[in-house]
């Protein structure tokens, strides 16, 4: 009975120790390196660099992420992480995605968008982040006010 006692409290004493610290959002810095993998009638596929900065104090690895890319509200495409991304902690740290357009929204919505100066760029979606054989999964919403003439310049590359 002791030792199951004893069992127990270095079982709990173990999970306490490895309890995830509060998580801060990384924080977006840029968008890099737009270019064109694929490109399909109702579909193309494209890649982009999203550079991120992580607030936290320790380091982790994102090993999936996936979500939803909006413009001015309205759904432009889905994506992906390309690869795993080791992170490290107080540091910038690039995430490569593929990104799904949806070539008929974009097209749909495309005299919207250029009649703008700015556009309200949203990316909803879902993480894994892992760190010593512990995985997570976190939500993750971004919005900004992006300049019209910059995504074009992007696309343009």
């Amino acid at each position: 009975m002791k030792s199951l006692f004893s069992a127990c409290i270095i079982a709990v004493t173990f999970l306490i120790s490895c309890k995830t610290p509060d998580l801060k959002e990384p924080e977006y810095r840029d968008i890099r390196n737009a270019r064109l993998i694929e490109a399909g009638l109702l579909q193309s596929t494209a890649g982009v660099d999203l550079v991120y900065y992580n607030p936290n104090n320790y380091s982790v690895n994102v090993t999936q992420a996936r979500g939803d890319v909006y413009i001015d509200n309205k759904y432009i495409g889905r994506f992906e992480l390309a690869e795993k991304v080791s992170v490290q902690k107080n540091a910038e740290f690039v995430l490569p995605a593929l990104l799904k357009v949806d070539n008929v929204s974009v097209i749909k919505n495309q005299s919207d968008i250029y009649n703008h100066k700015e556009v309200l760029l949203r990316i909803e979606g879902m993480a894994v982040l892992s760190k010593s054989g512990f995985s997570k999964e976190l939500p993750f919403k971004y919005e900004k006010m992006e300049s019209v003439d910059k995504l074009r310049s992007l696309i343009s590359r």
